[in-house]
């Protein structure tokens, strides 16, 4: 079988629905195995930035790693701008990149550029993506394909690029073993030791306080810990604020829903961090536009648990947090199944809600002799129930947008 057909057949039983591209000389090969052997629709784009940009929205809806495809030099550079969103955004992704011929490659010469369009687009990605690899021999794709998609989704997801040259592209593959086994689901999250006594220990300091908090971040999406997380939540019974990456993590209508903190958050909901004692942090890096510059007012005097996959997030800028490497999922699962009675927290609850009465988010504006975009914001939630997503750019659009939409339950 020729790589291509390989490659295009992998895909496919990977659970890959679409491919997006921008067709040029090096992956010609490519989307001709795409059409000619598999139902994967391919859809072609005006430019390879909108191409991953459209793979990273795939990833981002579905948890499947959406692909994009590329030609080799300014086709491969223009995939970067989006695969660096993938990566800072933990969206699973794979792209593919086509390369010229292994023997049109520079080498070691003093050229700049051997082969037409050349470009070393291994080297340029390597900062933004979990893993890149220019393919040298055909055998290793099977292998490579693999561990990029396994790679994209596992711990904190991200994007994998593939390039690979065109007599590569061309040559046969002879393991199709990898085409024949089936993909395993996804195992019941195993409970761990560490994880128990965290979530023990935690469980006690939640108890003792009065104003407890929970902040959902990111990592929840990417994690696929969304169902999980509302139902430890719920049985907890504990008010939940989220950063701008964990915006639908609970729909608007959730009594437990209280909204987005940080420099553009909600007015109450920043109050609510501001106020609490005890504050549950799940895959949220906590970054500076969350906690403003100084963190050490943000930290105050409250009890702060940080729970992430990524250990170097831990203690990063806020300091003195009990802190627990896990992924979210396993580490939630663990939670749950120890939660015991929810917090008697109703004088709390009460508080949250009297101050998002003081504070609504369409006063902020409420002197604005045109339209208000709070308000608009508002008026769109409640003309847009059938939405599936709402899609934002960004800019000050994009803060009115996380501060008002009133997310339905499903919608994203």
């Amino acid at each position: 079988m020729i790589a291509t057909d390989y490659i295009a057949l992998y895909l496919e039983r990977r659970g890959v629905a679409q491919v997006f591209e921008l067709v040029g000389g090096m992956i010609t090969f490519l989307l001709d195995s795409l059409h000619q052997k598999t139902g994967i629709q391919i859809i072609s784009m005006h430019h390879e930035q909108g191409a991953a940009f459209a793979a990273e929205g795939a990833g981002r809806m579905t948890g499947i790693p959406g692909v994009a495809m590329a030609t080799s030099g300014p086709g491969a550079t223009n995939l970067l701008t989006a695969i660096g969103s993938c990566y800072f955004d933990s969206t699973p992704t794979v792209f593919i990149t086509g390369q010229v011929n292994t023997y049109e490659q520079k080498g070691q010469l003093a050229v700049r550029q051997l082969g037409f369009q050349e470009t070393d687009i291994v080297s340029m990605a390597r900062p933004i993506t979990k893993a890149v690899w220019q393919i040298n021999d055909a055998s290793e794709i099977p292998e490579r394909l693999e561990e990029a998609f396994n790679l994209a989704t596992e711990g904190r997801p991200g994007p994998v690029l593939l390039d690979i040259p065109m007599d590569i592209q061309r040559a046969a593959i002879t393991d199709l073993s990898r085409l024949t086994i089936d993909v395993p689901s996804a195992p019941k999250p195993p409970s761990d030791a560490a994880s128990i006594a965290i979530w023990e220990q935690m469980l006690d300091s939640l108890h003792q306080s009065k104003r407890p908090l929970v902040l959902a971040g990111g990592g929840i999406r990417s994690g696929a810990a969304t169902e999980l997380f509302r139902d430890l939540v719920h049985a907890l019974d504990v008010p939940v604020v989220h950063s701008l990456m964990a915006v639908d993590v609970l729909p608007a209508a959730d009594p437990l829903r209280v909204g987005m903190i940080g420099s553009y958050g909600n007015r109450w909901a920043n109050i609510a961090i501001s106020e609490c004692d005890f504050l549950l942090v799940l895959g949220s890096r906590l970054d500076v536009r969350q906690t403003g510059a100084d963190t050490e007012s943000f930290k105050g005097q409250r009890t702060i648990y940080h729970i992430d996959c990524e250990a170097g997030e831990m203690n990063n800028r806020v300091k003195n947090c009990h802190t627990h490497i896990s992924e979210l999922r396993p580490f939630l699962a663990t939670a749950l199944e120890r939660t015991g009675p929810p917090i008697q927290n109703q004088s709390w609850l009460k508080q949250i809600q009297d101050s998002k009465a003081a504070w609504p988010d369409t006063d902020e504006l409420k002197d604005l002799k045109s339209i208000n975009p709070n308000v608009l914001m508002h008026v769109i939630s409640a003309h847009s129930a059938q939405a599936v997503a709402y899609v934002v750019d960004v800019g000050q659009h994009q803060m009115w947008a996380a501060q008002s939409l009133q997310l339905d339950v499903g919608q994203r």
